[in-house]
């Protein structure tokens, strides 16, 4: 194994040097697979407002005539080991063995899924920030190899605790360049065995944008079946968000028919700027103080006026000011303006109106 201070830089290194959420996170997977040793490995990018895959890589995983029972096991919940269950731990990694006290049977995805593609250990690691998971590795072993131990677990969590940074910039702010393309939505029908009926040739496109694996039974990227699995376990509406393969956003909304309860509908249509206003704020880390003063910058105010609408010092505003400008890399108020908010933006963050489950603000 390379020492903690080396496989730190290394990932480091990558994070600064290679472009894409997705590709960044098998890079990393390659080099902790050379130090610390696995036999299969996925890798997710995740919305943090609906904790569905955005994109991902999966062909070093499970087989995929296992994965989308994987995926049903995932949505449904009450599994050992889920990333909502991870994060209210505030677990960054963790193995299955210590998830269930010894007993990986207890696991339906060990008896189900793994047990069958004979891995015998698993390794996850979430890749958060204090806004949200924006990715995660889940890392296996075979049934006749060692389990992930303490040493490997704490190498893992240190050396890559700076990786959510990278992905939640590389997810949202390569958006911003991309917003001002605008293409029409798709339509994509699936059946209840997640398989294609028919879609509309923009649909299409979509899901060939998509930064994702795709399942080679159906040959559908397996973020739309996931939220496909989400719309059963629920029977509700489901809305997400997914990446495609040029840092562009879309938004998903998927449902059953009315007439014909076995079909799933699933709409594509590329996200508008104020569905990733909050995305873009929480790209940036800006406290909720800050918010409003980027709010008021933009609106014209100047750092006087800012100081007695918020009931603040001129120094204290002019530090917030050097903080704002430095974080978003930015020199004036017209930058600013131009770098982060549109005309949507600003009143939906103004009344801090908060994003739901679904991925979208709740009014």
């Amino acid at each position: 194994m390379a020492s903690p201070e080396g496989l730190t830089s290394a990932v480091e290194r990558i994070c600064r040097t290679v472009s894409g959420a997705v590709a960044i996170e098998c890079a990393i997977a390659d080099l902790l697979r050379a130090s610390i040793g696995f036999d299969a490995w996925c890798a997710i990018t995740l919305d943090p407002a609906s904790l569905l895959p955005t994109g991902g890589y999966h062909e070093q995983g499970v087989p995929f005539e296992l994965a989308s029972r994987l995926l049903e096991i995932e949505v449904r919940g009450g599994d050992a080991m889920t990333w909502p269950a991870m994060i209210r731990a505030g677990e960054r990694v963790a193995t299955l063995d210590r998830a269930t006290g010894g007993d990986r049977e207890l696991s339906q995805r060990y008896r189900e899924v793994l047990v069958p593609a004979g891995m015998g250990h698993e390794l996850r690691a979430t890749f958060t920030t204090p806004s949200g998971i924006w990715g995660a590795l889940v890392l296996l072993r075979s049934a006749d190899s060692r389990d992930f131990t303490a040493a490997d677990m704490r190498a893992i969590e240190e050396s890559t605790a700076g990786v959510a940074t990278a992905l939640r910039r590389e997810m949202v702010l390569t958006d911003i360049a991309k917003a001002d393309s605008i293409d029409g939505p798709g339509l994509v029908m699936l059946d209840d065995s997640m398989s294609m009926i028919d879609a509309t040739r923009a649909g299409l496109m979509w899901l060939s944008e998509f930064d994702d694996s795709t399942d080679p039974l159906r040959q559908l990227p397996v973020a739309l079946t996931m939220i496909a699995h989400r719309v059963q376990a629920s029977a509700m509406p489901v809305r997400t968000r997914v990446r495609t393969r040029t840092g562009r956003w879309l938004t998903l909304h998927a449902d059953r028919l009315t007439d014909a309860p076995q079909c799933i509908s699933v709409i594509i249509e590329p996200a508008r700027p104020v569905e990733i206003a909050e995305l873009i704020a929480d790209a940036y880390g800006l406290t909720p103080r800050e918010r409003e003063v980027v709010r008021l910058l933009s609106g014209g105010c100047t750092r006087q006026e800012i100081a007695r609408a918020l009931a603040l010092s001129a120094h204290t505003v002019d530090d917030h000011v050097k903080r704002i400008f430095g974080t978003l890399e930015v020199r004036s108020r017209a930058e600013l303006a131009a770098k982060l908010f549109h005309d949507q933006h600003a009143p939906r963050l103004a009344a801090e109106v908060p994003v739901g489950a679904s991925g979208w603000f709740i009014r």
